[in-house]
């Protein structure tokens, strides 16, 4: 076997007299510059890099910027710059078969090289998409696809007869107020140890699995264990019945029939210490794929045991940094992301008796980063009959709508909330 040791495939995607032609044409003519702005990220220049930036600082002073006599403006500056923007891309992959080339005769597993091969995938996406980003979006372009957009639910809401929401929470009062689980967004659901968060996150993904394929990562239970929870809810059974031998398994294969057309659509992910955000959004796209869906869902149970290996000391930076990530990741997938926050029970109670955002201070800048933010709270007056116990759920932020509270009842033995009737 022939080992490559070394070499330089980004070295192959350059073109030097391009960037020259480029940067001639915007020295020439100084209005130019601010028409390829939005074309040419400053990396676009592999060779002359530095030549560019002084240009376009001179530009951007008002001042005459020069070059050498010798480089001869492009004819077509704009096709030009986008050819320079298509061999940045193309370096940006090349850098990554690079490194996975070297590291294939290294020591470490394949699973890893896999593993890593997809956090590179997911950064050089991202910095081509960062590019896409920073342009400006004139309204004048967004007038007609907005318009396109609204008459799409008008039409879907008259064949309906219903309002178009996003993922269906299977709460209706949650769904009203939150207009669903809205592509893109940031969903935290927070509260005390024992609460139910991990219940309600499950009931709410096993009826999202529905109709959108749902990626689970879970810190705590195992996949095995979080199935079995579902089974036992559908079935009515309490799971910790069902893992000392005392549930017919005949219950179980019947509840294992109706959750079939979920179950094919659900995955959970096992998190560890060294699970990244890059992973998560590989995975996602896998069961995207898989089932041609445009969306999905992304539950992370939960933020505080993801956060450890974000690289900071203290755990209030990791979890801000974490929640950053996650938005980018809700964007970047234009899916919803449901996060479980665990709160201590005297930061949750606020010295009030209430939910409060400000019990997410402990745990970073996650009030301002979510567009919604959940608190499973116990209420003072209402009451249920045990087993079962009154739940509030708590809307404490919302971009999309109201604040309010949905009344619960929570069966904790099977993992099964339901909205009291109001009536």
């Amino acid at each position: 076997m022939v080992r490559l040791l070394r070499f330089d495939l980004a070295g192959e995607f350059t073109d030097p007299g391009t960037e020259q032609a480029v940067i001639a044409a915007v020295a020439a003519s100084p209005p130019l510059y601010w028409e390829l702005l939005d074309t040419l990220p400053p990396a676009a220049f592999a060779v002359y890099r530095e030549a560019w930036e002084e240009v376009a600082a001179a530009v951007e002073a008002e001042a005459q910027p020069s070059v050498p006599q010798e480089w001869a403006p492009a004819p077509d500056p704009m096709g030009a710059a986008r050819r320079l923007a298509d061999l940045y891309q193309r370096r940006e992959i090349a850098r990554v078969l690079e490194r996975l080339g070297r590291d294939l005769y290294g020591d470490a597993p394949a699973a890893d090289l896999l593993t890593a091969l997809e956090e590179e995938e997911a950064r050089v996406q991202g910095a081509i998409r960062d590019v896409a980003a920073g342009r400006l979006l004139w309204a004048e372009g967004l007038v007609g696809r907005v318009l396109e957009e609204v008459g799409a639910r008008h039409a879907q809401r008259r064949q309906t007869g219903r309002p178009v929401l996003g993922l269906d929470t299977g709460i209706p009062r949650l769904n009203e107020l939150l207009g669903g689980l809205r592509d893109g967004g940031l969903y935290i659901l927070a509260g005390p140890p024992g609460a139910g968060k991990t219940s309600l996150a499950l009931q709410i993904a096993s009826r999202v699995a529905l109709r959108v394929p749902v990626v689970y990562v879970s810190f705590e239970n195992s996949p095995a264990n979080l199935t079995l929870k579902l089974l036992c809810r559908l079935a009515e059974v309490p799971a910790a019945d069902a893992e000392r031998g005392l549930v017919d398994p005949a219950k179980l294969r019947s509840a294992a029939g109706d959750f079939r057309a979920q179950a094919a659509r659900l995955a959970f992910l096992e998190g560890t210490s060294r699970t990244t955000v890059p992973q998560v959004r590989a995975r996602a796209l896998q069961a995207m794929a898989r089932h041609r869906a445009e969306r999905c869902l992304v539950v992370v149970d939960y933020l505080q045991r993801m956060a450890h290996g974000r690289g900071y000391t203290d755990l209030r930076a990791n979890v801000s940094a974490l929640v950053g990530e996650l938005t980018d990741l809700a964007r970047r997938l234009n899916s919803p992301v449901l996060a479980l926050s665990s709160l201590s029970r005297a930061g949750y109670q606020g010295g009030e008796g209430k939910a409060d955002l400000a019990a997410l201070k402990e745990s970073g800048d996650v009030e301002y980063a979510a567009d919604v933010v959940l608190f499973l709270a116990t209420p003072k007056e209402r009451k249920a009959v045990p087993p079962a116990r009154a739940v509030d759920l708590v809307v404490a932020k919302n971009r999309y709508g109201e604040l309010d509270s949905v009344p619960l009842v929570f069966k904790a033995d099977i993992g099964l909330f339901g909205e009291e009737d109001r009536r």
